[in-house]
């Protein structure tokens, strides 16, 4: 029997224990079922994604919420099709021991990124702690930026929590200290989702409900069997981190997948919020209509 392709574009450009959805369809058979063939692409970086989907280099993907508004803004032809997870996760950390607190950032020396999400993030922070942004030190983070905060290099890192606290437990045997989500002054809005061109979703929308349908059920099976879906991601990718750090990243986020409404299921609240705070930090020019930034079409 003939598979259907459909590309796959990831949000970074390496595996790691967030991929385990796709791996999962892929190993137990799902989109096989489906009638679909997966193949996974790997981009140079984090802002190359949506570009992929809008230059019909991919056909689906997975992109951090900011980029879906950003690319909105920009007019291109890319929309989220299902929430990754339901909140945000993201947040500051310190080394186990070390207290953290929004009042207490003032003189700290903060290990950032450059992808979108941190920068749409950051002024939050600032603003909860009533700070400015000369009032602290901001050191790039390169690759992760757990090394440097466990040489003593930063005061604090900033990541989602499924990244840093597994890396840092697994190194540690201890808990770093964090705020995350609403505690560091951020909105409560998801912080990934999975996306499509919507060019494809046009010409090939039966596809793409069947690789919605699939990965939702591969998701469903991964939550069920941590243990299982992490060694099927090594075995997949054995550059995609130990089988414990995958372990210990997807017990943590693959619980918060499942809303309300179900998997992937999206709505105004999780869209106009981030938009409207954009705006307010002068990172957009304007807020869309929500329709704009999602559709359900592919859940129906």
């Amino acid at each position: 029997e003939t598979l259907t392709p459909i590309r796959f574009v990831y949000d970074w450009a390496g595996a790691d224990h967030e991929l385990i959805p796709i791996v999962v369809g892929q190993e137990k058979g799902f989109y096989q079922q489906a009638g679909l063939d997966v193949k996974v692409i790997f981009p140079p970086d984090s802002q190359t994604t949506a570009r992929m989907l809008a230059l019909g280099q991919a056909d689906v993907g997975l992109n951090a919420t900011t980029d879906v508004v950003f690319a909105a803004d920009q007019g291109l032809p890319v929309i989220a099709v299902g929430l990754y997870a339901q909140h945000n996760n993201w947040g500051l950390f310190t080394r186990p021991g070390v207290p953290v607190s929004l009042k207490d950032l003032k003189g700290k020396s903060i290990a950032i990124y450059t992808d979108s999400w941190s920068k749409a993030m950051m002024p939050f922070v600032l603003k909860a702690a009533g700070l400015q942004e000369s009032d602290v030190k901001f050191i790039i983070a390169q690759d992760s930026d757990v090394p440097l905060l466990l040489a003593g290099k930063v005061d604090i890192a900033t990541n989602t929590n499924n990244f840093l606290i597994p890396d840092v437990e697994l190194s540690q045997n201890k808990t770093p200290g964090q705020l995350v989500g609403k505690d560091a002054g951020v909105p409560d809005v998801p912080v990934w989702a999975y996306t499509a061109s919507t060019p494809y979703l046009q010409q090939h929308g039966d596809i793409a409900k069947k690789w919605m349908q699939a990965t939702i059920k591969a998701t469903e099976w991964a939550a069920a069997h941590p243990d299982d879906a992490a060694e099927l991601l090594h075995k997949a990718y054995p550059d995609s981190g130990s089988v414990a750090l995958s372990t210990k990243a997807w017990k943590i986020i693959s619980p918060d997948m499942k809303g309300p409404q179900g998997y992937m299921m999206q709505n105004d609240d999780n869209w106009l919020p981030i938009a409207k705070a954009l705006q307010a930090t002068g990172q957009i020019k304007t807020v869309l209509p929500a329709d704009k930034y999602y559709t359900n079409q592919l859940l129906k």
